[in-house]
């Protein structure tokens, strides 16, 4: 009797226990990213690294750091890319990649889901869609993925 009551409180201890995968902790990843900053009105401002604010490095930045379920802020610049000290970058990068970046000593581009973003001149509006530099475009002279595990991807 003892055995079967402690049984049943066992099991309804490890009921009641949430057992979800890290990753479904990420709120929606990549597309939030991609949603907010669609959605922010944002200018290019330098060394800013916000939703409303942004250089080149900070909107990727801004972009991978919610689509890691943070708040945003700067992970890093042009040179912490290349010098392999961005979070979660991997060198080399497909189309089929959710969150690539093209990279070179003066400017990054992003690529979230196929859709560009860019933050490229003072004062102007961040660059979405077809008007952002592709990460494959030859101005840049790295490309990098991010760990999908990382981004809910």
């Amino acid at each position: 009797m003892k055995r079967a009551r402690l049984t049943a409180a066992i099991a309804t201890v490890l009921a009641s226990v949430s057992m979800a995968a890290p990753a479904a902790a990420l709120p929606d990843g990549v597309p939030a990213a991609l949603s907010e900053i669609e959605s922010s009105g944002g200018r290019y401002v330098w060394a800013a690294a916000s939703l409303s604010a942004a250089d080149c490095s900070g909107l990727v930045s801004v972009a991978q750091s919610i689509a890691m379920g943070q708040a945003p802020h700067r992970l890093g610049d042009t040179h912490t890319l290349l010098a392999g000290r961005w979070p979660g970058a991997i060198p080399g990068a497909t189309p089929d990649d959710a969150f690539v970046i093209g990279v070179s000593p003066s400017h990054m581009v992003a690529r979230l889901n196929g859709v560009g973003i860019e933050s490229r001149t003072r004062g102007m509006p961040y660059l979405i869609g077809d008007q952002a530099a592709s990460p494959w475009d030859r101005q840049f002279t790295r490309v990098y993925h991010i760990d999908p595990s990382l981004i809910g991807a």
